[in-house]
């Protein structure tokens, strides 16, 4: 992970439950980190198609 790069995360209502995100790494793998560690953003749904679309993981 590195700080300022944007990751993907997967929703995951059990791990919420705890504090927790599912993040997506650089390996295509995901994990738990605590929802403290990140900044969610929302980015508007044609910019998020085409950061996606190049292979980008959201989440900072």
């Amino acid at each position: 992970m590195e700080v300022g790069k944007l990751y993907r995360v997967i929703e995951d209502a059990d791990a919420a439950a705890e504090g927790y995100l599912r993040v997506v790494d650089e390996s295509g793998e995901d994990y738990a980190f605590a929802t403290s560690r990140f900044h969610l953003i929302e980015l508007p749904p044609n910019i998020e198609k085409e950061l996606l679309k190049g292979g980008l993981e959201l989440a900072a």
